[in-house]
């Protein structure tokens, strides 16, 4: 037996705030850079586990009443740790879907989300679409069905941080959550966030990215990175080029990769 589940990270989050004043909200911004878990009987050792997602399969197996677990597990992550790309909310999220998987049984994305906001905030990252979500109970407010996989540049501003302990503020409210993506929108949440988790010369970098027909730009509320969004009609060649642009310009600032827009979900 051998179950191999992939869920995506993140570039930070399209849009967070709160909703109506008095729900936190984060809009999911998945891409295809993937937390992999596999589950074998072919060897029983535990393989790149943290404490988080092995307080995971306990939760899970507690919920689905198993008393026994006679398998290996094996993560595999290419996405970098602290920097706001929702790698603890990707491997928490494989792991109770593959462990679920090799019981017999086949929880849900909302069930997930029920047991992972006990351990910490989490993002959405693993329901199968663009979604709205209180990071601290898994509640959905709302979905994009439909959306352009635009391509996205990720920057690192530099540094870590530790997304279990901080607290989720923002003044950005709305009173609606928009069904397509919205560059405005995610532009004016990215600013807000400023006097919380600061980014310098952030308004500048926007600025200057949209003179290269850049779309709009987005950032992780509680992380280190930033995305630039482009039409995916452009070339990660093309878009590579401006970044090194932008990069060149503003060395304080590391272009990580290129990636793409994608709906979340379990692979």
């Amino acid at each position: 037996m051998k179950i191999t589940i992939k869920v995506p990270g993140s570039c930070g989050e399209i849009i967070q705030g709160m909703f109506h004043n008095t729900e936190p909200f984060l809009m999911t911004c998945p891409i295809n850079l993937f937390s992999t878990v596999t589950i074998s009987d072919e060897f029983h050792e535990m393989i790149g586990l943290g404490w988080k997602v092995e307080l995971m399969i306990k939760k899970v197996l507690q919920y689905l009443e198993c008393n026994k677990f006679n398998f290996g597990v094996e993560i595999k992550s290419a996405l970098p740790r602290g920097k706001g790309m929702a790698s603890s909310s990707a491997d928490l999220a494989a792991a109770a879907k593959a462990v679920s998987l090799s019981l017999g049984f086949d929880l849900s994305a909302i069930e997930i989300a029920k047991l992972a906001t006990t351990i910490e905030p989490t993002d959405g990252i693993f329901f199968d679409r663009i979604v709205s979500m209180n990071p601290l109970n898994g509640e959905i407010f709302s979905e994009i069905k439909n959306f352009r996989e635009y391509k996205i540049a990720v920057f690192d501003f530099g540094g870590k941080i530790d997304t279990i302990n901080v607290e989720r503020r923002s003044d950005f409210c709305v009173e609606s959550l928009p069904k397509m993506i919205d560059f405005d929108l995610m532009i004016k949440s990215a600013l807000f966030n400023q006097k919380f988790f600061y980014k310098p010369e952030l308004e500048k970098i926007i600025d200057f990215a949209l003179k290269f027909d850049a779309l709009g730009l987005n950032v992780a509320h509680t992380g280190t990175v930033a995305g630039i969004f482009f039409d995916e009609s452009m070339s990660f060649k093309d878009i590579e080029s401006i970044a090194e642009i932008i990069n060149k310009k503003f060395p304080h600032i590391k272009f990580l990769t290129t990636t793409k827009l994608i709906s979340g979900g379990f692979y």
